[in-house]
């Protein structure tokens, strides 16, 4: 059983260097899957259209800047004969209707990311999968630790299980959340989890993998002058790593060695 993993790595040249770190998830799949950089938002999608022009469908997004540099996106795209789609929209108001528009076309969204422009504004971005039986799902933006409690215990009366949160940090201000929901009746669990300090969350990521309890999503934020964490952690026994706090070349080099020696690929990063 894999645990928490704490990485340094030698770095090829060819792979992108970044100062920013990055926490990632591996889990077991048979499919291919790659990830790929790229600087600017339309430079992004036109890969992606390549991307899914030779059967690949991106399924998790990330994205930063650094310095005065263009902001970078990063795509982790899968092998799959599904249709997938990523959109962007300006502010909360035109995302909920983007949604709604693309749950009438028969998608579920299954990731999202959010860049805040300045104290007020907002970009939001969602990535959706197109199946024969969409997932209900609902979206929503919550401003602190105690609503997406209170919201999850909520939503999980209607069988609806929390499936990703994304923090948007406001600068000079509190950090808000977006937070993914999908139906489901199967009797499967997923479970919130805050942390105020790594060695409190690595001591709960390593009872529940004991516990045959699997994380399935990752970030960490601000609040004052302290880092905080949240996780998404949901019941399945099964082979997976997760490293945090490391550069993406080593992401990278890790995820090639995974994959090759373990079966387990990248399903979701998150800048740290």
């Amino acid at each position: 059983m894999l645990k928490l993993i704490f990485a340094t790595l030698l770095v090829a040249f060819t792979i992108p260097s970044f100062a920013q770190n990055f926490s990632a998830i591996f889990q077991p799949s048979d499919a291919e899957v790659h990830t790929i950089t790229k600087m600017g938002w339309e430079n992004f999608l036109a890969e992606t259209n390549s991307m899914t022009q030779k059967g690949f469908r991106l399924t998790d997004l990330e994205t930063f800047k650094e310095g005065g540099d263009d902001r970078s996106f990063i795509g982790t795209y899968t092998k799959s004969p599904l249709e997938g789609v990523v959109e962007m929209a300006e502010g909360w108001t035109a995302f909920i209707k983007l949604k709604r528009k693309k749950v009438k076309e028969g998608f579920t969204m299954i990731d999202i990311a959010a860049v805040t422009l300045n104290e007020s504004d907002v970009n939001f971005y969602g990535v959706w999968v197109k199946e024969d039986n969409p997932t209900i799902h609902k979206v929503w933006l919550l401003d602190s630790r105690e609503t997406i409690e209170k919201k999850t215990k909520d939503m999980a009366k209607s069988r609806f299980k929390i499936k990703r949160v994304h923090v948007i940090d406001v600068p000079n201000g509190e950090p808000s959340f977006v937070v993914l929901y999908h139906f489901s009746p199967i009797d499967r669990f997923n479970f919130l989890y805050f942390a105020d300090t790594m060695e409190e969350f690595e001591k709960e990521y390593n009872e529940r993998k004991g516990s045959d309890v699997e994380l399935i999503d990752f970030d960490r934020f601000r609040t004052g002058n302290h880092i905080r964490y949240v996780a998404i952690f949901q019941d399945g026994a099964y082979e997976s790593a997760f490293l945090t706090n490391q550069p993406f070349a080593d992401i990278l080099t890790k995820s090639d060695s995974l994959a090759t020696n373990a079966g387990l690929k990248l399903i979701n990063l998150s800048v740290d």
